[in-house]
């Protein structure tokens, strides 16, 4: 089942991936790696044009007014900066990624450092992840300048690039978008433009690709949840969708590929309901635990007690923190956690067993993972072709106006 760049100006069929750079942890335990859906997506671009995506310099400037700029095979090319600067170290440790393939940024930054953080804790790791994916995109553009639209986030303080194509799979024309959510300094994800957000500079690269009223494929990335991964033994993907809120003919069809691919899978229409206030209560939750360890913090008098509410504010920051930063409270309500407009689509993404979490600690992307999900998408695309009077039956336009729920340097 082939992949190649299509000669129609609009898919039929939409699939979106995105990379939340350093978007490691999250509230309740939830731990991932947001790299898949762009994984899956460069591995995609990869196979329509052929591009090689081999890392082929990281130049790195050392200090407070450090960067790293990271080059790819075919010209492309990223600078980004680090909020408290670089260390020598920390470029012996970038330069080590030569020669890599940047098509899962985030497990090739655990290659390098080990772990990495968000909300401003780990500041080197992502600023490199987020040149390693904006320099992936920018190699396939400046290569294909005639079949790839692109541009960056324009969202205020935000960096990642934003790219997509039309590409025939199996001979049905899909639009696909790949998209960098980063911020300066390697601060942590806005994802405000995640999935198939209607938003910004994404809106308008989406309406090039005729991606805001078609049937569409978000794919997460590879992920431990303790409320779904307790029901895996295995890695599995895990297909999701609300019955009314999205659209559960496109579920069906991810889930059905999963199965006649052999790929463990399980299907949810319960759990993708937009619920008004809940992303704002976690933020006020989130506060008030942040609030409180500082009331206890002005009252220690002891090292010990300094110590460990210090540590403890740091688990809150830097795990929790990313379950609530990473996209607006309103916008919340209308696209969710995983950024999937109403009506149009369905969410995928690869859980990890317990047993998974307890050795390895944080997913990463392999090769096979990105094979998986490669082989997956194409047999959705080719079962929804098949359903797609009955999918767009399901979609809608969303009658709001998005950009009213993203701030702006101007409110």
């Amino acid at each position: 089942m082939r992949v190649n760049l299509s000669k129609a100006q609009k898919g039929v069929i939409a699939v979106a991936g995105h990379v939340g750079c350093g978007h490691c942890h999250s509230h309740n335990g939830h731990v991932q790696d947001d790299s898949g859906g762009l994984a899956l997506v460069l591995a995609l671009f990869q196979e329509a044009t052929g591009a090689s995506l081999l890392v082929k310099d990281i130049r790195v400037k050392t200090g407070m007014d450090g960067f790293f700029e990271v080059h790819i095979e075919g010209g492309g090319k990223s600078r980004t900066t680090a909020r408290r600067g670089i260390t020598r170290q920390e470029a012996r440790l970038a330069e080590s990624l030569i020669g890599c393939e940047a098509v899962r940024t985030q497990s090739l930054v655990m290659d390098a450092f080990g772990r990495l953080y968000s909300q401003g804790v780990h500041e080197g790791p992502v600023a490199l992840q987020t040149a390693l994916a904006n320099g992936a995109l920018d190699a396939i553009v400046k290569q294909f300048p005639e079949n790839f639209v692109s541009g960056y986030e324009s969202l205020p303080g935000s960096c990642g690039l934003i790219a997509g194509a039309v590409l025939d799979v199996n001979g049905i024309p899909v639009s696909v978008m790949g998209t960098v959510n980063a911020s300066i300094g390697g601060i942590g994800p806005n994802e405000d433009m995640e999935g198939n957000a209607f938003v910004g500079k994404k809106a308008e690269l989406m309406a090039v690709l005729g991606m805001e009223n078609i049937p569409t494929i978000v794919v997460e990335g590879k992920s431990y949840s303790p409320l779904y991964s307790k029901e895996v033994s295995e890695c599995t993907f895990l297909v999701r969708a609300d019955r009314i809120a999205d659209n559960p003919v496109v579920a069906h069809c991810i889930y059905q590929a999963a199965l006649e691919s052999g790929f463990p899978a399980y299907l949810r229409e319960d759990v993708m309901a937009r619920v008004p206030g809940l992303l704002a209560n976690k933020t006020r939750e989130l506060g008030e635990k942040i609030a409180a360890l500082g009331i206890e913090l002005q009252d220690a008098q002891f090292a010990q007690e300094k110590i460990h509410i210090l540590a403890e504010l740091a688990l809150l920051i830097s795990e929790d923190g990313a379950g609530i930063s990473f996209m607006g409270n309103k916008l919340h309500e209308i696209i969710g956690s995983t950024g999937l407009m109403p009506g149009t689509g369905a969410v995928v993404n690869y859980l990890v067993p317990p047993l998974y979490r307890q050795e390895l600690l944080i997913p990463f992307m392999t090769e096979e993972d990105v094979n998986k999900y490669v082989a997956l998408i194409k047999a959705a695309v080719c079962k929804l072709e098949q359903k797609l009077p009955e999918a767009m039956e399901q979609v809608r336009r969303y009658p709001g106006n998005l950009e009213d729920l993203v701030w702006s340097k101007s409110e």
